[in-house]
């Protein structure tokens, strides 16, 4: 059974693209010493937010190199975190999933571990999350929710 984490990302969406570069950062840090890939799947909401967190994530945090990749992305070598948004193919299999889009994907069951951010900022958006909080519930998943200061695993 996969795991499902609802985290508060701050309320806008710059803050919410920072608040992943962190939690990637974090990800991949605690698997350093892992023998096994532990690949990050990043959901965006579309194009434009992918390559906006692509281009944060080059400096993001500062004290750690996170190797990623858009996945439209041709030739490009494979690496441990990759950015997407829905419409795009991936037939990549990863352990993690980040979604910033507030909609889970139907297959979010399929990873170990399941990051879903919540801005809140009192919109649309919050309001789909909170449908997706109940489609865990109703898919016999019961997710944890984590404030913006608590940590996150």
């Amino acid at each position: 059974m996969s795991s499902v984490s609802f985290l508060q990302a701050g309320f806008s969406e710059d803050l919410a693209i920072d608040y992943v570069c962190d939690l990637t950062g974090k990800i991949i840090q605690k698997n350093l010493h892992d023998a096994t890939s532990k690949k990050i799947f990043i959901r965006c909401n579309d194009a434009k937010q992918a390559i906006k967190l692509d281009e944060r994530m080059w400096g993001y945090p500062k004290h750690i190199f996170i190797p990623h990749k858009i996945s439209t992305e041709k030739n490009s070598k494979d690496c441990e975190v990759s950015i997407s948004y829905p419409g795009i193919k991936n037939n990549e299999e990863f352990y993690y999933l980040v979604n910033l889009n507030p909609q889970l994907p139907s297959n979010y069951s399929e990873y170990k571990e399941t990051f879903q951010i919540v801005i809140k900022d009192n919109s649309t958006n919050q309001e789909i999350a909170r449908e997706s909080y109940k489609k865990c519930l109703g898919d016999g998943i019961k997710p944890k929710y984590i404030e913006e200061n608590e940590e996150s695993f």
